[in-house]
């Protein structure tokens, strides 16, 4: 299995609102991505932007 990189920006108003929605990104990538029942999040790489966070979201397979 290969691994699973996805790219979004994020609007950060509070660190909880942030948080919340990159827990909301996974479980609908996990949705819409049957295959990564069997993948972990592994890591994920913030940059800040002008007027948003851009996120890296990386996924590996479970062992």
């Amino acid at each position: 299995m290969q691994p699973f990189v996805y790219e979004t920006a994020v609007v950060y108003e509070s660190s909880g609102q942030f948080l919340g929605d990159i827990r909301q990104t996974v479980q609908k990538l996990k949705r819409a991505h049957p295959q990564l029942k069997h993948y972990a999040l592994a890591d994920l790489k913030m940059q800040r932007g002008r007027r948003a966070v851009n996120v890296t979201l990386y996924f590996q397979p479970k062992h």
